[in-house]
């Protein structure tokens, strides 16, 4: 009787595998193949990219790399079981992460893997098992991460399929969680005294109580601050070496790899992603680990529930943690990371002196352009002081040479409130969400390109009213191709972001025409 032929490996294809492994923020709408955040599973050349603070539709290179690793999957699954390749490539993703940031071995930084940002705090959380954990308020980071720091399940979906209940617990573990204001009522800024004076008292009181505390600085929030200031965590440290842990949640990705080294080098966690300044697809994240850190927690295991969240191959071989969870795989996370580092090894190429005089020069533009609008009021950013960290960078001749250009101390991220023609009343925050959805259709002006831009924040109220701001980013992609391609290039960029706000002044003056009409209701239309 003659045998049967070996049967082929299965694996998803690129675009499924692409919107695998994530919680339900990542499936597609069957209707537009969007997901919640307007991105799609494959290349969309068309649409211009200025929300990298929310998400990003993945690149054609991106695309080309995520193929060519499910290929050499494929090839590999036809002599080794799904869970062995999986744990070879994730663990050369590390490898690779660990040396893109510029870590040497010597250095001894850990990695682990991780379906998204809020996945990350999750996992981190789960292990660390903090007595309080201290963080910005969730307006200001996302809404997931509340849940996830206090032990809850925050999506009824998890990154391993698994179907649970928001707010329910993952496992034993308890902690609490106190999040702090960064702005007033109106969305302006608090001072930044008394923002820093209420996190030292807040983690300075829980300390005293006995209590273990996970402080987490974020660098930088939806609109682009450092929360709290760095001098103020160097401080709790410094008083509590003991009973302080570091988390620096960097997943925006939007600063200089002599930065994540530095706040490495003072011993403290770092959350990274690929989907924000990076603009690869979402989700994707890592934490760095210092050695110092690892050696306190390598015996310490993960319950059962983190399980569903995570497995044994997204840990450093040899951890507790890891060796508590199942060996499952995630081939989707580790092409959604392989799409992302087209666009972050470009990014590591440039010039720093050539990234700063961009940025310089796109902050001027924009900065320019909303305060010529009376349509537009921009939401206040603290200048980002990481000043705290150059004596770190300074005492290694690499670092100090990497922060004498300072382009991570240049705002990225451009937040600005919506008014209305004539009566320049504040939007209320449904009618800035549907200019948000309406600016990815085709306009009237610029060709009819379409206009991708981060989703609202809510950033309190105006006039009684309850606004959002919508967010006008620099990607990584952005600045490789102004930074290589002349003058041209630049003006390429700066144009685009200018034809962003043209188109959403068309979609305002179309709302206010609409609005003056007898028959017309004030709501934004857009099909």
């Amino acid at each position: 009787m003659p045998s049967c032929p070996p049967s082929e490996p299965v694996l998803a294809d690129t675009r499924a595998l692409l919107v695998s492994g994530g919680d339900a923020r990542i499936r597609r709408d069957p209707a537009t193949g969007l997901s919640k955040y307007g991105c799609g599973a494959q290349p969309d050349p068309d649409l211009i990219a200025l929300g990298s603070c929310t998400a990003s539709t993945i690149s054609t290179a991106g695309m080309a790399a995520a193929n060519a690793l499910r290929t050499a999957c494929l090839q590999a699954l036809k002599d080794q079981p799904a869970t062995t390749v999986y744990a070879t490539r994730a663990q050369r993703l590390r490898t690779t992460l660990i040396d893109l940031c510029g870590f040497t071995e010597s250095d001894r930084v850990d990695a682990v893997l991780a379906a998204s940002g809020t996945d990350v705090l999750l996992l981190a959380a789960q292990w660390l098992k903090p007595d309080c954990t201290v963080m910005v308020e969730p307006g200001e980071t996302g809404s997931g991460a509340v849940a996830a720091l206090r032990g809850q399940h925050f999506n009824p979906r998890t990154a391993h399929r698994a179907s649970v209940t928001i707010g329910d617990p993952i496992g034993d573990w308890r902690g609490t969680l106190v999040t702090l204001p960064v702005r007033e009522a109106d969305g302006s800024l608090r001072q930044a005294a008394e923002i820093d004076a209420e996190w030292m008292a807040r983690v300075n009181a829980a300390a005293q109580a006995g209590q273990r505390v996970l402080l987490i600085l974020t660098d930088v929030t939806k609109t682009g601050l450092i929360v709290p200031g760095i001098d103020t965590v160097l401080a709790l440290k410094r008083r509590w070496p003991a009973q302080v842990e570091v988390l620096v949640d960097a997943c925006q990705f939007r600063m200089s790899m002599a930065t994540v080294r530095a706040y490495v080098a003072e011993g403290w966690m770092v959350a990274l992603t690929g989907s924000k300044f990076v603009a690869g697809p979402t989700f994707s994240g890592v934490l760095l680990v210092p050695p110092a850190t690892a050696h306190r927690y390598r015996d310490v295991a993960l319950g059962s529930g983190a399980g569903a969240y995570s497995g044994i191959a997204d840990w450093p071989r040899g951890w507790a943690a890891g060796a508590s969870l199942p060996a499952t795989t995630n081939f989707g996370l580790l092409l959604r990371w392989e799409a992302a580092l087209p666009n972050l090894r470009a990014f590591a190429a440039l010039s720093d002196q050539a990234v700063a005089a961009f940025l310089r020069r796109f902050g001027e533009t924009i900065t320019t352009a909303l305060a010529a609008n009376p349509c537009f009021e921009a939401l206040p950013v603290a200048a980002l002081a990481r000043g705290s960290l150059a004596g770190r960078k300074n005492r290694d001749a690499d670092w100090g040479a990497e922060w004498a250009a300072e382009w991570d101390t240049t705002q990225t991220i451009f937040p600005f409130l919506l008014r209305a023609p004539g009566s320049l009343r504040p939007l209320q925050r449904d009618e800035t969400e549907k200019v948000h959805r309406a600016l990815q259709l085709a306009g009237d002006l610029h060709g009819g390109r379409r206009f991708q831009l981060g989703q609202p924040v809510a950033c309190g109220l105006r006039d009684a009213v309850e606004v959002s701001a919508l967010r006008l980013c620099v990607s990584a992609p952005m600045m490789v191709a102004a930074c290589t391609g002349g003058e041209a290039a630049v003006e390429a960029a700066l144009g685009a972001a200018l034809a962003a706000f043209d188109r959403i002044g068309e979609l305002l003056a179309a709302r206010h025409a609409a609005g003056r009409r007898p028959d017309a209701t004030h709501n934004l239309h857009i099909g």
